[in-house]
Parts: structure tokens; C-alpha cells; sequence
């Protein structure tokens, strides 16, 4: 399984370093124009309600996909294909492999042309192992999904069950499709928890936006959310973890983030390696960098599966890629700096 933290702050790490803009189009989240009523106006759909239809233009790879109840359940992921990264990709094509005996049916809906789609698909070859389709003009089927659930975000990801209604949505990276699609395939998912765990998450995605900003209310926000989650261990380290290792915000709260880690250290000795990890992000993010390095081996000494130490060798080839990439960004502009000035003729 991929280590989905460990991963995400190595993205964090580089981003950061690299000085990478905070603006929501580099962080490849997209939001789209304001479609917000006044309350009363519109009612949107929950977890749980149908799938609206897949309309497009032209079905690049694999057959036409109709949405409707049988034996097939559905990931639907709009996003931007020819600019998702190679992990992405991966992951989708995995997924699909993974999970096509019992029923899975992936599909991208891009709203790139078709021919651009074409090109790109024959490129990519035995790298795509999933359904490809252009959007409808004026983008209607992603704009279907999103008015409908009222998720403004691209990429996103929908899942859609047998018996054709939406079951999660979220970012098809770090969101936990994996998660979702497994459960559905051997029968443990939870339609009750599901809606708790997005709502949950549309609270932080809110929160990051406007941390990114570095909003005044951002703080005011925080708080709020640490009294929400007092009692679910499992989402104050989503939020400690959130605020550590998103690469666009300037300005941490990291004291809010160890608080959560406090809280959730309180509640249940199941988050352990969880705890571990985030806290380690934290104190690299401090510019404590060998101290959290140290932290993350020692939790090592102690982890006990075979999961629990994948993840914590994850965070730690994390940290130690995050060092040496500091070090050289260090060393080269030592570099610059002293190279000798070209004489003047």
C-alpha cells in the first residue's frame, strides 16, 4: 500500500523548498466560478442520492459508460489528464486492476478536446488501464457533479455504487479513494461514516484555504475545529497532519497542529504511528530537522506490524530526502554567491 503521508510530505518538502507559488492553480486544486445560492435557493445532493448521467463528447478509450443499477460500481474522476502526474496515473491504472473482478469501472472525464485526449492516451499506452472520455461541451458533466454535490474542486474524484448512487467524493489522490473503492468491493462500506468523513474533510479543505491565504480568520477557524474533533482521534491527526504537510501555506499553526496531536494522544493508542509520523512533519516543519529525523527512528524502534514500519521508513526516507535536498538548494546558492564576478573588458 502506498505510504499516502509519507508521500504527500515529500511533495510538501520539495514544494516548499523550491519556493512553489501559494495560489490555488499550483497547487493543481482548481476552483470553480461562484455557483452559490442563497439559502433556500438550492438544495444540493448528499452521499447516499443518485448520479447524475455521464454525458460527453466522444469516448476516448474503453467502451461508453452508462450509470445505472447492476453489478458494476464506479470511480468517476474529472481532472485535467494530459497534466496529471505520473503517480497518478499509476494509482488510477492499479486501482483499476485491483478491483475490476469485482466490478470496478474507472473513468477520467477530462475537459480537454478529444483529439489532445487521443494523442495522449496512444503516448501513454499500458500506463492508462482505465475508461477515457472528453467532457460534454461547456464541461456539463463535471459541472453536473459538482453543482449537484456541491464540491467546487478539480481534480475530484466520485464514487458511485450498484445501485447508481454516490457513495464519497474527494481529491483521487488524498482522499482516500483507495480506501472507499476496497471497502465497497468486500462489503464493510458505511454509508453514515462516509458522510461524517467528508464533511469532516470539506471542514479542513475550508480551513486550508484559508490558511493558504493566510486569512485573519484562519486562526478563529482552528479552534473551532479542534473543539469539533475532540473526541475523533482519527481527524485531529488528519488536521495536525493537514496543516504540517500542505506546501502552500506560509504561515503554520503549528501550535494548533501539536495540540490536535495532544488531544488525539489522549483519546486511543490505535493512532500511534499516525501520531508518530505527524509529529515528526511537525518538528521538520519547526526546522528542527534532525530532532525529526531522531523522533521518526525512534518510533521505528518501537513500531510493531509490518504496516506500521513501512510507513515510518516512508516518513523517514521522506525527512532524509527533505535534508538533502535543503542541503544541496544550500550549497548551490553558496555557490552562486561566491562565484567571482566576470571582469569588465
Amino acid at each position: 500500500m502506498i505510504q499516502k503521508r509519507a508521500i504527500l510530505f515529500l511533495i510538501c518538502l520539495f514544494a516548499c523548498l523550491d519556493r512553489v507559488s501559494t495560489d490555488a492553480q499550483s497547487s493543481n486544486v482548481v476552483e470553480t466560478p461562484a455557483m452559490s445560492a442563497q439559502p433556500g435557493e438550492e438544495k444540493f445532493s448528499q452521499l447516499g442520492d443518485p448520479a447524475p448521467p455521464l454525458t460527453v463528447q466522444e469516448w476516448i478509450k474503453g467502451k461508453p459508460v452508462k450509470i445505472r443499477p447492476g453489478t458494476n460500481f464506479y470511480a468517476i474522476v474529472f481532472c485535467t489528464l494530459t497534466k496529471a502526474n505520473q503517480m497518478a496515473l499509476t494509482n488510477l491504472s492499479a486501482l483499476q486492476s485491483l478491483y475490476q473482478d469485482k466490478g470496478l469501472i474507472t473513468v477520467i472525464i477530462s475537459g480537454e478536446a478529444p483529439d489532445t485526449l487521443r494523442s495522449f492516451v496512444q503516448a501513454r499506452g499500458a500506463d492508462i488501464n482505465f475508461t477515457v472520455a472528453a467532457d460534454d461541451y461547456a464541461g456539463k458533466t463535471t459541472t453536473d457533479y459538482q453543482r449537484t454535490f456541491n464540491d467546487r474542486q478539480l481534480p475530484r474524484a466520485f464514487v458511485v455504487g450498484k445501485d447508481g448512487n454516490v457513495l464519497w467524493h474527494g481529491h483521487p489522490l488524498r482522499d482516500d479513494l483507495g480506501e472507499v473503492v476496497d471497502k465497497i468491493a468486500n462489503g464493510r462500506y458505511d454509508l453514515a461514516q462516509a458522510k461524517k468523513d467528508v464533511q469532516t474533510r470539506l471542514m479542513t479543505e475550508a480551513y486550508l484555504r484559508m490558511a493558504r491565504q493566510d486569512d485573519p480568520r484562519t486562526a478563529k477557524a482552528g479552534r473551532i475545529m479542534l473543539i469539533v474533533r475532540t473526541n475523533d482521534a482519527p481527524a485531529l491527526c488528519d488536521l495536525a497532519f493537514q496543516i504540517g504537510a500542505d506546501p502552500y501555506i506560509a504561515q503554520r499553526d503549528l501550535t494548533l497542529a501539536n495540540a490536535a496531536l495532544d488531544r488525539a494522544e489522549q483519546l486511543a493508542t490505535t493512532n500511534v504511528t499516525d501520531i508518530a509520523v505527524d509529529r515528526s512533519i511537525l518538528i521538520f516543519q519547526a526546522g528542527q530537522h534532525d530532532a525529526a529525523l531522531a523522533h521518526a527512528r525512534q518510533a521505528l524502534t518501537v513500531a510493531k506490524t509490518d504496516a506500521d514500519k513501512s510507513q515510518i521508513n516512508a516518513c523517514i526516507r521522506a525527512i532524509e530526502a527533505g535534508i538533502a535536498k535543503q542541503k544541496n538548494s544550500q550549497t548551490n546558492n553558496v555557490s552562486s554567491t561566491n562565484t567571482p564576478a566576470k571582469p569588465k573588458p
